[in-house]
């Protein structure tokens, strides 16, 4: 039986494609995310001019839906704690937000 809830939550890894000298390093954590109502949501495209507007919308909207996470480790030894500050600073580095974008477009 199918129940349906508004707040609907789940967990879908992220793969995070860093550069490097030997080639592409992927590293993955498991993303919170908040099920959006209408698909739409998630593939609008925002009406934007440059290509600083485009981040700063994918960032808006990439922070409404991911609301957690598991498997991120802070240098130096244990692991960095979901906040919307945490959040916000991780969807400032390009690798971070594109792959939460590809994760939740694939989800």
């Amino acid at each position: 039986m199918f129940t349906f809830t508004d707040r609907y939550t789940f967990e879908w890894p992220v793969r995070v494609k860093l550069p490097s000298a030997e080639g592409e390093i992927v590293q993955e954590f498991t993303g919170e995310f908040l099920l959006p109502g209408d698909e739409l949501e998630i593939f609008a495209q925002a009406k934007v001019d440059t290509a600083a507007e485009m981040v700063e919308e994918t960032r808006a909207r990439l922070s409404k839906w991911w609301v957690g996470w598991s498997g991120i480790a802070v240098e130096g030894g244990g692991d960095l704690p979901f906040s919307p500050e945490n959040r916000d600073n991780l969807l400032r580095q390009r690798a971070v937000r594109l792959a939460v974008d590809a994760a939740l477009s694939e989800s």
